[in-house]
């Protein structure tokens, strides 16, 4: 689960890994630059490192999703979907 603060700073985790970095939004657009890092031993992550720094752009549909694509800058080959889902 990532939170996305008022401010344009995002932070998160699950059980292997901490995410954190900075978000924008625009109108309907949406551009988010986040750093994973692996904080527990566990299965592989995506794209098979420990510590990825990923960006993502994408559009809202108005209501409580975005949908993005994005990348990781150490494999920037491999591409990645998402979908945010905003929590109440």
């Amino acid at each position: 689960m990532v939170e996305f603060g008022p401010d344009g700073k995002l932070s998160g985790g699950d059980s292997t890994f901490s995410y954190e970095g900075s978000w924008t939004q625009q109108g309907r657009r949406f551009r988010a630059a986040l750093s994973a890092k692996r904080t527990e031993p566990g299965p592989p992550g995506v794209f098979g490192m420990d510590e990825v720094d990923i960006i993502v752009v994408g559009q809202s549909d108005g209501g409580h999703t975005v949908s993005c694509t994005g990348f990781a800058k150490q494999t920037p080959g491999i591409m990645l979907e998402v979908v945010l889902t905003r929590l109440s």
